[in-house]
C-alpha cells in the first residue's frame, strides 16, 4: 500500500516520542511505501540518517511546520513543543492534499505525537484515517499534586484543565468520529475515545512502544541472575518530570529503611524535577541510599538495569514506559502505579501494580511490596524471568506489524 504517515517526532538519534515515530516508520516500511510528514526540527538528523543508510528506500520524508531554538528552561521548552505541534497540525493539511493528488494514497496514519488532545486534520483527505496509538487521558489526581514541585504541579493543573477543554473541541470530536480506527495504549484513553465517538467500535488497545528482535537481544544480554544477598538494588530512569511518581517512591523507601531493609535506589535520569527530588531525599534522610546519576546512558545504563532487582517508578501518567520495558527485558521486577500504559503492560505474574488511592495508602502498599521482595529473593528471580518473557513475546515489532496490517486491510476493504 501507499500510506501517508503523520509523525512530527521521528528521529533515530533521540528517545521518547522520536523513538516511537522512528520505530513505527521502520516497521511499517517493511510492507508498505511511506510518505512521512515530519517536523522541520528533524531535517539535519534525517539527512544524517540517509547518509548512514538508516532510511529504507520506501520511506520519503516531507517536512512541515516551523521550529526555533529550544528555550533553556526545561518547563518552557515542554510548552514550546506543544506550540510547535499545533503549528504543525495546521500546516500539514494543504501539504497532504498536494501529496495525495500526486501519489494517490490508500490511507493515512497518524503516529506522533501520541496524544488525543490536538486533533489531526487529515480525515479531511477523504481517506481512511488510523489514529495512534494515542494516549494522554491519564491524569495526575488533584490530591497528588502537593507531591510535585511548584512548577510541576502548575503544569499538571494546566494540563488537567486543557484535557477538559479539549474534550469540547469540535476538531477533536470530529477527528474521533471520522477516524476509521483508533488505537490507544491505555484503558483511560480508550474510554474517552469511545465516548467521543459514541461507540467503542473501532477503538482498541495497542502499545505504541515495541522492540525489534535485534533490540530485544541487545538489551536482554545485560540481564543475569540477581544476587540473593546484599542490599536490594532498585532503579528508575527516563525524563524525570513530577508525574513519574518518584516522590511517592522516596516516601515508601523511607518506610523500607525504617523496616531494616538495606537497599540502593539509583536514579539514572535527568529532568526538571531532579532538584526537587534531591531536596526530598535529604529531608527523608535517604542520602546514603539514593544515588543520582544524571549522565547515565548507553551500555552503562543497560548494565545498571541488569544488576538491579526492582524497577521502581510509580508514574501517575504514562502511556507506555520505554525505560520500564527495557528494565523488564533485563529481568527487573517492575513496581508501578496501576494506571495508564504500565497497567496494561505489567501483569501479576511479572510485577506489581500499586492501586492509585491516597498518597498514604500508595506509600504503604509500595513499602510492603518492596520489603516482601527483599525477604524473598527467589520471587524476584521468578518474576524477573516472567517480566523479560512478557516484553520479548508480546511487545515485538512483528506483533505491531501484524496488528497494524490487519487494520489497514480492514479499513481499506470497508472503504
Amino acid at each position: 500500500m501507499k500510506i501517508l504517515i503523520s509523525a512530527i517526532a521521528c528521529n533515530p538519534y533521540l528517545g521518547s516520542e522520536n523513538y516511537i515515530g522512528w520505530a513505527a516508520v521502520q516497521a511499517l516500511a517493511r510492507d508498505h511505501e511511506l510518505w512521512v510528514l515530519t517536523g522541520r526540527r528533524n531535517v539535519a538528523d534525517l539527512q544524517r540518517a540517509h547518509a548512514e543508510g538508516l532510511v529504507p528506500d520506501r520511506v520519503h520524508f516531507v517536512f512541515a511546520g516551523q521550529c526555533s531554538p529550544w528555550h533553556p528552561n526545561r518547563m518552557l521548552a515542554r510548552m514550546q513543543t506543544w506550540r510547535e505541534y499545533q503549528f504543525f497540525s495546521k500546516a500539514i493539511l494543504p501539504v497532504a492534499r498536494e501529496l495525495h493528488a500526486r501519489e494517490k494514497f490508500d490511507l493515512v496514519h497518524h503516529v506522533t505525537f501520541a496524544t488525543w488532545r490536538v486533533a489531526s486534520p487529515l480525515w479531511q483527505l477523504g481517506l481512511p484515517l488510523v489514529l495512534g496509538p494515542i494516549g494522554g487521558n491519564t491524569n495526575v489526581p488533584w490530591r497528588m499534586l502537593p507531591l510535585l514541585s511548584p512548577a510541576a504541579a502548575s503544569f499538571e493543573i494546566l494540563r488537567n484543565i486543557s484535557n477538559l477543554l479539549s474534550q469540547a473541541s469540535p476538531a477533536v470530536r470530529a477527528g474521533a468520529r471520522k477516524a476509521a480506527q483508533i488505537f490507544t495504549p491505555d484503558a483511560e484513553t480508550a474510554a474517552l475515545m469511545s465516548r467521543l465517538r459514541g461507540s467503542n467500535r473501532g477503538v482498541s488497545l495497542l502499545c505504541h512502544a515495541f522492540f525489534s528482535e535485534a533490540t530485544i537481544q541487545a538489551v536482554s544480554q545485560h540481564g543475569h541472575e540477581r544476587s540473593r544477598a546484599g542490599p536490594l538494588r532498585l532503579f528508575a530512569g527516563g525524563n524525570m518530570i513530577g508525574t513519574k511518581g518518584v516522590a511517592l517512591a522516596l516516601a515508601a523507601l523511607a518506610r523500607v529503611k525504617a523496616a531494616g531493609v538495606k537497599f540502593q535506589y539509583l536514579l539514572g535520569a535527568s529532568g526538571p524535577e531532579m532538584a526537587h527530588l534531591r531536596k526530598l531525599t535529604a529531608r527523608l534522610g535517604l542520602q546514603n541510599e539514593v544515588q543520582f546519576r544524571e549522565g547515565l546512558r548507553g551500555e552503562a545504563y543497560h548494565r545498571e538495569l541488569g544488576a538491579s532487582h526492582i524497577f521502581l517508578l510509580p508514574s501517575l501518567r504514562e502511556s507506555a514506559g520505554l525505560t520500564m520495558m527495557e528494565a523488564m527485558l533485563t529481568g527487573c521486577v517492575p513496581v508501578v502505579a496501576d494506571c495508564g500504559g504500565p497497567a496494561q503492560i505489567v501483569t501479576d505474574d511479572c510485577g506489581y501494580k500499586i492501586p492509585v488511592t491516597s498518597r498514604k495508602q500508595m506509600v504503604e502498599d509500595m513499602a510492603k511490596t518492596i520489603v516482601s521482595l527483599d525477604r524473598n529473593r527467589d520471587l524476584i528471580l521468578t518474576k524477573g524471568k516472567a517480566a523479560a518473557a512478557r516484553i520479548a513475546t508480546h511487545f515485538t515489532e512483528e506483533n505491531y506489524q501484524q496488528t497494524i496490517n490487519g487494520v489497514y486491510r480492514a479499513v481499506t476493504q470497508s472503504r
